[in-house]
């Protein structure tokens, strides 16, 4: 069957979403200790880490819960709302400086000179994710009616629901649209049980060593080996 869509992840698929969280993180608590938080800046980061892992990195209040946690620490007279203010500050200037993958503006360029549909899959909060294209550039880059984010549909990877949602939305089959995602058992597996085919984009994700049920119908380290497997394998005529 032709493969009729390309659907891709946001996170560490389309840009290194794990380090820039990890800079963004450290920048935030650097500017919570300058603002009055008496604690090491390595303690502070380790416990922030702790807050992301338990409340998931979608929850709104991280650096408030960081401050519940570290009241004791904050220096006298100083009011716990500015020092949370500072991290959020903090860390939404660091998202100026996020860049995507250069292969993912070369792979999305070459996809846009196809008829094939070009879409977005993935997990987050719908303003949350939709701010992350925009700053990337790539609000453009996506086919019309073709973004599919987990709150505004009410389903989450890695249910595969998700999957069949969005096909069905645009009217494929799912055995003619190809999943690319960094996670084995969110992305690969959940695309796979829905009946697309999946490709895994091997890399620095903090995932790309999870364990998963299926193995990828494609696996690369860069979009432009996609490209080229869509190239030779599936016959897109993709221009050179």
């Amino acid at each position: 069957m032709a493969i009729r869509a390309v659907l891709f992840d946001i996170d560490d698929t389309l840009f290194p979403t794990t380090k820039f969280a990890g800079r963004a993180r450290r920048r935030a608590v650097d500017a919570m200790v300058h603002a009055g938080l008496d604690v090491d800046p390595e303690a502070a980061y380790r416990e922030l880490e702790e807050v992301v892992r338990e409340f998931s990195s979608n929850y709104g209040h991280h650096f408030d819960k960081l401050v519940l946690r570290l009241a004791s620490r904050l220096k006298p007279g100083v009011h716990p709302a500015i020092v949370i203010a500072s991290g959020i500050c903090a860390y939404h200037a660091a998202k100026e400086h996020i860049r995507p993958y250069p292969d993912a503006v070369r792979a999305l360029s070459a996809l846009g000179q196809t008829d094939l549909c070009r879409g977005v899959v993935t997990n987050g909060l719908t303003v949350k994710q939709a701010e992350k294209l925009v700053r990337l550039g790539l609000e453009r880059a996506f086919s019309p009616n073709a973004i599919f984010i987990s709150e505004e549909l009410g389903v989450a990877k890695p249910h595969p629901k998700i999957f069949t949602i969005a096909c069905e939305s645009l009217g494929i089959r799912p055995a003619e649209a190809i999943y690319v995602g960094d996670h084995p058992a969110k992305d690969v597996d959940p695309a796979h049980e829905a009946g697309l085919l999946t490709c895994l984009r091997r890399g620095e994700g903090r995932h790309g060593d999870e364990a998963a049920q299926h193995e990828p119908d494609i696996a690369v380290d860069t979009l432009d080996d996609l490209i080229g497997v869509l190239k030779e394998r599936f016959r897109v005529p993709i221009p050179a």
